[in-house]
């Protein structure tokens, strides 16, 4: 999202936060009687359909079915891994097999089929000086630990490049304008073999650009603004296509992000990167926040657009930021979205942020679906669990 505060760059974790509510949330009767695992997935047009038989959130699938993505992102694995503490923040216990069931299992009783996960390129790489206790294996062997168990429990995941400093010092938070020649390379050709034999995982190459150049976004080769003080030079995301198609098996989708934090997509096909796979899907963050395209009218005209050019379009980071009384969000804006989302043909699907437990106890630092013990917010969180319920 955005930057605004909501995510950090370090933290403590939350390791008594579970206590007394994990063998409740694993006795929640909507999720126990799994048909399978997710399916896997791939584009076709500009829809998303399934090329196995599974379960997708709660529901039975058959192979060649047409399906609507809709879920929530989760937070922490971006920054808390910079710590050295732990993995995650928003998953209480840290690297348990229980912790992580009982998070799953929160967000299928909310009838997600989707999580998004977002990853930190230094942590992943173990690189720049990031702990060694939560950084390359120590990093990875988690986050595949929760992908597969999410995977198993009929979730589709996920991952995107959330956290990276372009160079070489650590990150400090969110803010990364655009991939880097030093690190995303490999960064890329490290997920892509990571996860090429599962259909069940997205990747999205960079979180919420923000350069100006639509040409250098997808040819690379300009100069970063400046970040804490630095700049990097960028890497293209047609460069990152072919690096992951070039790993032997990773032919899963890919979301490209539109410009103006993943915003704006009024010049997205002109420079959208060629698949040779065909697997490309348009990815758009809306936070009624003051940026491009946060109407129906505009939704209409360029994700329609899209669509009829034969491609999906995912709002795969939504939120809203208008207060209430006594803290949480609001849900106006969102009831708007997704009853044009609903709407469309195909429908559009949309991951809520963020299903994160008790962190940000206000709307002040963003939209926070959870109060506290999985339990949602007034308002927003409200609105997103009983909506979820309600079309899937």
């Amino acid at each position: 999202m955005k930057k605004t505060g909501h995510e950090r760059s370090t933290g403590g974790t939350n390791l008594s936060r579970l206590a007394g509510v994990l063998g409740l949330f694993i006795a929640l009767t909507y999720v126990q009687a799994f048909a399978g695992a997710a399916p896997g997935i791939k584009v076709v047009g500009n829809q998303i359909v399934t090329t196995t038989a599974g379960t997708l959130g709660g529901q039975s699938v058959t192979a060649n079915q047409d399906v609507v993505l809709r879920g929530v992102n989760i937070t922490g694995s971006e920054y808390e891994c910079m710590a050295g503490d732990s993995v995650w923040d928003t998953i209480p216990s840290a690297e348990t097999t229980g912790a992580y069931q009982a998070t799953i299992n929160a967000m299928l009783a909310w009838h997600a089929n989707v999580v998004r996960l977002p990853l930190n390129e230094d942590c992943w790489l173990a690189i720049n000086g990031v702990p060694a206790a939560t950084s390359g294996a120590n990093y990875i062997g988690p986050i595949n630990s929760f992908v597969n168990l999410a995977n198993a429990s009929g979730l589709i995941v996920e991952v995107d490049l959330h956290f990276g400093a372009g160079g070489t010092t650590k990150p400090k938070d969110d803010s990364f304008p655009a991939m880097d020649t030093t690190h995303s390379g490999a960064f890329w050709q490290s997920v892509a073999t990571n996860f090429k034999n599962n259909p069940s995982v997205i990747f999205n190459l960079t979180n919420e650009p923000y350069i100006t150049s639509w040409s250098c976004y997808l040819s690379g080769g300009c100069t970063t603004p400046k970040v804490h003080g630095k700049t990097w030079t960028v890497l293209g995301t047609q460069s990152v296509v072919n690096t992951i198609r070039e790993t032997v098996g990773a032919t899963n989708p890919i979301i490209i992000a539109g410009l103006d934090y993943s915003n704006q997509l009024n010049n997205w096909l002109s420079y959208v990167p060629s698949d040779p796979d065909g697997q490309i899907i348009a990815g758009v963050h809306i936070y009624f926040d003051g940026l491009d395209c946060e109407t129906s009218s505009c939704w209409t005209t360029v994700f329609g657009g899209i669509q009829s050019a034969g491609y999906p379009v995912i709002v795969d980071e939504t939120g809203e930021f208008d207060t209430i009384s006594g803290g949480g969000c609001g849900s106006g804006s969102e009831q708007t979205l997704t009853a044009w989302a609903d709407a469309r043909s195909p429908q559009v699907g949309y991951w809520f942020w963020a299903f994160n437990d008790v962190d940000y106890p206000t709307c002040s630092n963003g939209p926070d679906l959870l109060k506290n013990a999985f339990t949602a917010w007034a308002n927003y969180g409200t609105f997103a669990k009983s909506h979820l319920q309600s079309v899937q």
